[in-house]
């Protein structure tokens, strides 16, 4: 009993020793690949900015930004102070962003999850092991393994490492990552090699790209109409209220910050009576909930009413996603 208390102690004190010792993440400047030279990364912890580019499809190219400090920013919004994420899909000249604050930002990540925090952002290293990391004494004479402290059996049979890490020797260069996957029905290992195109600060070619006018010409992904309840059943002559309301603030254009909402059947224009005809909201009152009384005055099928936005960045806000469903 003491020989294997004295084994254990022993082990516990090696593995926390080569855990918690100098482990080598990504350095925090870097540009690479992950897939040969499809995907490409940019990042720079330093000074909080990181882009990535990866085909969509064969024939279009999806980009992506991330910022502590978003350029072209319209003075004094959320934008302006809080981290911005840009994705541009080209040559379709599509794009849409999110705003990391306590009204949005949850949407819309094309980064390693570990940067965010609920509705906080912060670039961080590329990597985050999922567990103790313990350094190989068996690395080969130019790489350094580290391996995980937690073992898992893939669909081979084998018991491997759930992680594993290869540096070039001596360095946070990494080489290739080795993980234990679930895919669809199967537990795969999988390796990933990494293609370092540079160290060091990323070159601004890579940030140069963003369009001056990204706030204008963007759809704001935090936007959102909601509704309780979105989904009525409405019988001739019968009245129904609904709760309306917006996730975020609208934004101020020309020193306007209100949006005006009205709302169209898709297939029948008398079938219905609203009051009040529009709803209006600002920044003082978009969490406010406004009521819409929806009363029907002739039958028709199942139907949908559709939003009609004007003002408040909502303009590049898709109708049909927001509809009132009625039955």
């Amino acid at each position: 009993m003491k020989i294997f208390w004295l084994w254990y102690l022993v082990s516990s004190i090696t593995c926390y020793y080569f855990g918690e010792s100098a482990q080598p993440y990504f350095p925090p400047q870097i540009v690479f690949s992950p897939d040969d030279g499809l995907t490409v990364f940019a990042i720079d912890e330093i000074n909080q900015r990181a882009y990535v580019t990866y085909p969509f499809t064969p024939s279009l190219t999806q980009t992506a930004w991330v910022m502590q400090h978003f350029p072209y920013a319209v003075p004094d919004s959320p934008q302006s102070k809080y981290y911005v994420q840009l994705s541009a899909v080209s040559p379709m000249d599509s794009c849409m962003y999110g705003t990391y604050w306590k009204y949005g930002g949850n949407m819309l990540n094309f980064f390693p999850s570990h940067w965010i925090n609920g509705s906080s952002f912060e670039i961080k290293n590329y990597m985050k092991f999922n567990y103790v990391m313990v350094h190989s004494t068996n690395s080969s004479e130019d790489e350094d393994h580290w391996y995980s402290n937690v073992t898992c059996r893939p669909d081979s049979g084998e018991i491997v490492p759930c992680q594993e890490m290869y540096f070039e020797k001596n360095t946070n260069i990494p080489r290739r990552l080795v993980e234990v996957h679930r895919a669809q029905w199967k537990v795969i290992q999988v390796t990933t090699y990494f293609t370092i195109k540079s160290i060091g600060k990323p070159g601004d070619k890579y940030f140069n790209s963003i369009p001056e006018d990204w706030f204008h010409i963007c759809r704001d992904d935090d936007l959102e109409v909601l509704y309780n309840p979105q989904r009525i059943s409405l019988s001739l002559h019968e009245s129904v209220k609904v709760q309306v309301w917006l996730s975020t603030p609208p934004h101020r254009i020309d020193g306007n910050d209100t949006v005006i909402i009205r709302w169209k059947s898709i297939n029948c224009t008398d079938c219905f009576t609203l009051s009040p005809k529009e709803l209006i909201f600002s920044i003082e009152n978009f969490h406010e909930r406004q009521t819409l009384t929806i009363t029907r005055v002739k039958n028709t099928e199942q139907t949908m009413l559709i939003p009609i936005f004007n003002g408040g960045g909502f303009d590049l806000v898709r109708p049909d996603a927001y509809p009132i469903n009625i039955q």
